[in-house]
């Protein structure tokens, strides 16, 4: 699930940021701290590289939290979900479990597939993304209703919706800048296009994953709406917009001062 909503068009989105991009974090910020004409301080760059990788890790994490709480607002709004939430709510509604535990058992037979095809696209956020963000969604979901009950207005839906479609672009751009790790479902995608020797492009390849998990979902009885496809559309622009103003620029922008040089 959040797996991570639908980006059909833009392969980059789902791919993880290339490891030299973060390389030329890495470096301009020693230059930026010790100078250009400087030597570092001999810890420098071991202090630099675990800011950095705390840095991404927190941004996996709250990347990963904002997912989880798009979910179960897109939950609660009846509005419909992405393809992935809607395929693991039908069965998991057919089989009578929690979201979150169904999520949990697709996952596990998903990531077998991403290890033996695209196993370079696993790491910690892989298995936060995977064990997390169904036990989040049901977390605030069941919470919601202790507190509010059941109910809701058109009003209240639509804005749950509209919160959720942002969360959802600044958690998938976080998340994935992190470069920690692609969840299971997202990695599909890559794996039909590598299978079919690139005849199937990634974004045919991912629109076909999705098509597949409305289908499963409506047929289990999930609700297919209009945030199915608003999500659909719409997230991937958002991924970038975050992408490209947030995500990266908290990589870039270290603001931990300047190191004293020898």
């Amino acid at each position: 699930m959040l797996q991570c909503f639908s980006f059909n068009t833009e392969l980059d989105i789902l791919l993880l940021i290339k490891r030299n991009t973060l390389k030329s974090f890495y470096e301009s910020t020693i230059i930026f701290l010790v100078g250009k004409n400087s030597q570092p301080h001999p810890g420098s760059e071991e202090i630099i590289m675990r800011l950095f990788s705390m840095r991404r890790f927190w941004m996996m994490v709250i990347g990963n939290l904002c997912i989880g709480i798009a979910v179960s607002l897109l939950r609660l709004s009846s509005l419909g979900t992405d393809p992935s939430t809607t395929m693991n709510l039908g069965v998991s509604g057919f089989l009578h479990v929690s979201l979150g535990v169904y999520q949990l058992m697709i996952n596990f037979f998903l990531l077998i597939i991403q290890c033996i095809f695209v196993r370079h696209s696993i790491g910690v956020g892989t298995l936060v993304n995977m064990v997390g963000i169904g036990f989040i969604s049901d977390f605030f979901v069941n919470s919601y209703h202790e507190i509010f009950g059941y109910s809701s207005s058109l009003m209240t839906k639509s804005v749950f919706l509209l919160i959720a479609l942002i969360l959802v672009a600044i958690g998938v751009a976080l998340y994935m800048s992190s470069d920690l790790g692609i969840a299971p479902y997202d990695s599909m995608a890559p794996v039909i296009q590598k299978l079919s020797h690139n005849k199937i492009p990634f974004p045919l390849a991912r629109i076909m994953t999705d098509v597949v998990c409305v289908a499963i979902g409506f047929s289990f009885g999930a609700i297919v709406g209009i945030a199915t496809f608003i999500i659909a559309f719409l997230t991937g622009p958002l991924v970038q917009y975050f992408r490209k103003h947030l995500a990266e620029p908290l990589l870039r922008n270290n603001k931990i001062g300047p190191i004293k040089c020898h």
